[in-house]
């Protein structure tokens, strides 16, 4: 089922509710470089928002501001009504491309989920027999209980963010952030992450913003775009953002390319 965009306008019932995620005319520079230019989105809280846009658009950076790890040149963010911090889960899970891991250092699946505990237990604090029950839940629920034991290494990629999920969930989140999960992952891997965290989110309650490049598979279950290109150029319902020409001049696709010898919309034959 998808929804709409929510309104923004003065007195409108979204405004006097509490979004899981707000941006308000928000920029943002590295190196004085700017990242980000007057953004402002909101995502209300039980929904699934992919954030689109070509490599360098601020996809990432919205993330890191949301995650608490950067600051914002100008305007408001917000994660469930409160300013971000990055010395604490609050809520927050994140689910990154991949983690690097040093050549043959055997660490287990279960210690990699038991690292979303970390921020819950401070530091110095070991986990406790709780702890490892959660993550050990954690890992059910993403179908992956029977390798807790198992060299993370030696899984494959999608199993190994599928590990990262569970490694997010076990902090409990309302709000699960992802940047690209699926780099790197063939079609068929792509598309039973995208059905697991989309069950996920229905089994849980959880609110997903999710920055990635997989048109073809994010609109699926996705109930709102968001078209970055350092500023939003658009938003809305997947039917309506894959349709649009913003799409297009956004990544700047290139004209198609006709080959000698072919006439154009021939497909080449003889």
């Amino acid at each position: 089922m998808r929804v709409s965009t929510p309104s923004t306008e003065p007195g409108s019932d979204a405004t006097r509710e509490t979004p899981a995620v707000l941006m308000e005319d928000v920029s943002a520079s590295y190196d004085g470089h700017p990242a980000l230019e007057a953004v402002s989105f909101r995502v209300p809280e039980g929904s699934f928002a992919a954030l689109i846009g070509p490599n360098g658009a601020g996809k990432s950076t919205c993330l890191r501001l949301l995650l608490g790890l950067t600051r914002p040149t100008k305007g408001r963010v917000e994660v469930f009504g409160r300013p971000p911090l990055a010395d604490k889960a609050d809520g927050v899970g994140y689910v990154p491309q991949k983690v690097t891991i040093p050549r043959g250092l055997p660490i287990s699946v279960l210690d990699i989920v038991l690292m979303g505990r970390t921020a819950l237990l401070g530091a110095g604090h070991r986990p406790k027999r709780v702890d490892r029950e959660m993550a050990r839940n954690a890992l059910d629920q993403v179908g992956l209980a029977d390798m807790a034991a198992r060299r993370f290494q030696d899984l494959s990629g999608g199993q190994q963010q599928r590990v990262l999920i569970a490694r997010a969930l076990c902090s409990h989140p309302r709000l699960l952030l992802m940047d690209e999960p699926t780099a790197g992952l063939d079609s068929a891997a792509r598309a039973r992450f995208y059905a697991l965290v989309c069950d996920l989110q229905h089994a849980r309650g959880l609110t997903l913003l999710c920055a990635t490049h997989d048109l073809d598979v994010v609109g699926d279950h996705a109930d709102v775009l968001i078209l970055l290109d350092r500023s939003v150029r658009a938003q809305g319902a997947p039917s309506d953002i894959l349709q649009e020409g913003a799409l297009s001049g956004a990544y700047r696709f290139p004209r198609p390319h006709v080959h000698p010898g072919h006439e154009p919309g021939d497909g080449g034959a003889s």
